[in-house]
């Protein structure tokens, strides 16, 4: 008993789930537009980066929806994805000559674009060390980023090594792939050697804002909880700012030269909460 209007284009559906499968295959940006039913009560929705957002509205209750989970499934998953997130490798002894953890970056959009991934060692035994395989070709430990052209469709291999040379130990190393252009495309993958991922919480919390990006020299933090600290790593992983969280509170780049800087928002008990890119010019 329902009938959805949208404009531009001007088109009549019964029910918005069908208007929500028409929009995943048009692919709109943003759309706006309502859907009547019966008892004068009626659905206000926004099309807004593949999340329905809807509003029911009636004489007595204005009720605000987010149908993120659901809906992210019927219009169409995230630009990048890193899978399988995280990766778990055990049982590397001193000995061993190397350690793997397989992953691939996925590209979810219809286009192509050049992609960069950018190593970050969030904790490695001394002694250990880091190598990344991409697409393309397997860096030497040095190599901390790289780009590759990054085709529609594909997936690409993004496999983490670590070498123990001779010590037992165990290592968190963080892999974060994003467009060039579009940097708010990006995935961070997760790969843990010897280690266990319990505990830690999804480092793709889409609703924690650092803002502005890009930044002149100072941004603020939104949305996080239960965060300790703030740290700043550059383009070879080397952390470069640390500060102790808090809300409202600004964070200064002064000093630090332009360029792209990863933000890693860590808890109160140490674990890595989220990962952002931020650009400084």
């Amino acid at each position: 008993g329902e009938r959805c209007t949208i404009a531009p284009p001007l088109l009549l559906w019964p029910g918005w789930l069908y208007l929500a499968l028409w929009l995943w295959v048009v692919g709109q940006p943003t759309l706006q537009g309502n859907c009547y039913g019966s008892e004068r009560k009626f659905i206000t929705f926004t099309v807004r980066n593949s999340i329905l957002y809807l509003k029911y509205v009636s004489m007595k209750k204005n009720i605000l929806l987010l149908a993120g989970l659901l809906f992210t499934l019927v219009l169409g998953a995230q630009p990048i994805v890193i899978n399988p997130n995280p990766v778990v490798v055990t049982g590397i002894v001193a000995s061993a000559f190397e350690g793997v953890g397989h992953s691939v970056a996925i590209n979810n959009t219809n286009t192509g674009f050049v992609a960069r991934w950018r190593r970050t060692v969030v904790q490695m035994t001394d002694g250990w060390q880091s190598a990344i395989c991409d697409k393309n070709v397997c860096y030497f430990p040095s190599v901390s980023t790289q780009t590759f052209q990054f085709n529609p469709g594909e997936e690409a291999r993004v496999d983490v090594h670590v070498y123990p040379g001779g010590v037992q130990g165990s290592a968190l190393i963080e892999i974060q792939v994003f467009n060039t252009t579009d940097t708010t495309q990006s995935a961070v993958g997760v790969y843990y050697f010897n280690q266990s991922p319990t505990g830690v919480t999804d480092v793709q919390q889409d609703w924690v804002k650092v803002y502005p990006n890009p930044t002149d020299g100072l941004f603020t933090i939104a949305g996080a909880e239960e965060v300790g600290r703030v740290d700043i790593f550059n383009q070879a992983g080397q952390r470069v700012r640390q500060f102790v969280y808090g809300e409202n509170q600004w964070y200064s780049l002064a000093g630090l030269p332009r360029g792209s800087y990863t933000v890693r928002l860590i808890s109160t008990s140490g674990q890595s909460v989220v990962t952002r890119l931020m650009n400084k010019y």
